[in-house]
């Protein structure tokens, strides 16, 4: 399958090079800075175009990966979809659920799909945790608990600060990882709070950490702390079901090179190392992409799965 990028900063770069790397193959990139579409081709030996809609208009190009600001994630998408092109967009989908619903309605009546862009399901030691949740190994999940983060140093001043164009900062950024792996794992939530605050990045007009806690409607909860202020990179996650326990160690930089350990009532402890494996969860998110297109099958995350989680931001915004 024949892919066009749009926004090939450093983060851009990388799911290009992961579509390099895929089952598809990547034809046209394009960014509205002239400085960064010219190194991302020199890097990834691809033409350039300036035309954003060389991208929209190429019939050779069947599907388009959005790596552009957030706040240009909803008219990109429908852009998109109006064009008939599939489309794979960087996490969040949107910056409001509004505007998640704007494209859920344009969506509709097409036959293209649409998968939001959340690696860490693709991480090895989330998808042995699904299957071991999937088995009722530990019985049934009952509480989630997750903390991600970095030190921030690789956004600074850059437009995540910016609440116009990023629509929030560390929650909507990597928080969103983890509100969807709760979604994952134990459905929809109901309701939620939490805390937002800016203590160490003086400058920017977003939260640099957020804390939330939320709830099901049968009393399952969640609870998750997001940072922009840490010292490295960092990803854990326990999961308590009614039988035993999941525990999941991981960072950033390995992404899928992690650890897992989980518990079955009176058994001994079990673990499994994949930081020797280290796949590459960018690739195999986008081979996942194309599989579902290939089979008519609906994208994981989807566009519903994109929309819920911005619920579960706007809880705790609407605490601020």
């Amino acid at each position: 399958m024949n892919f066009g990028i749009i926004g090939v900063g450093s983060f851009g770069i990388k799911r290009a090079k992961a579509i390099q790397n895929s089952t598809g193959s990547l034809s046209k990139i394009y960014d509205v800075n002239k400085e960064n579409l010219k190194k991302a081709s020199e890097e990834l030996k691809i033409d350039p175009t300036n035309n954003l809609n060389d991208i929209f208009d190429d019939k050779k190009i069947k599907a388009i990966c959005i790596c552009a600001p957030n706040k240009f994630h909803k008219e990109l998408i429908i852009k998109g979809i109006k064009a008939g092109k599939h489309v794979f967009c960087e996490k969040p989908i949107a910056t409001s659920v509004a505007e998640g619903q704007e494209i859920l309605s344009a969506c509709k009546n097409s036959k293209v799909k649409v998968q939001i862009g959340s690696n860490h399901r693709y991480f090895e030691s989330i998808k042995f945790a699904k299957k071991l949740i999937d088995k009722k190994e530990i019985g049934d999940v009952i509480s989630f608990s997750g903390r991600i983060g970095h030190n921030g140093e690789r956004i600074k001043n850059s437009w995540f600060w910016k609440k116009e164009i990023s629509g929030g900062g560390t929650l909507i950024d990597n928080g969103c990882h983890l509100l969807d792996l709760s979604r994952y794992f134990m459905g929809n939530f109901a309701s939620g709070t939490g805390l937002i605050s800016n203590i160490y990045w003086k400058d920017m007009n977003v939260e640099d950490t957020a804390i939330g806690s939320f709830r099901t409607n049968d009393g399952k909860t969640s609870s998750i702390f997001s940072s922009w202020r840490l010292l490295s990179g960092y990803f854990f996650i326990e999961l308590n079901g009614t039988d035993g326990y999941i525990n999941i160690d991981a960072r950033f930089d390995t992404h899928g090179g992690d650890k897992i350990f989980w518990k079955i009532k009176n058994e001994d402890i079990q673990s499994k190392d994949f930081s020797k494996i280290k796949p590459n969860s960018y690739v195999e998110e986008i081979n996942a992409f194309i599989e579902k297109i290939n089979n008519g099958q609906e994208c994981s995350p989807s566009i519903s799965d994109g929309i819920e989680v911005l619920k579960m931001v706007n809880f705790i915004y609407s605490e601020k």
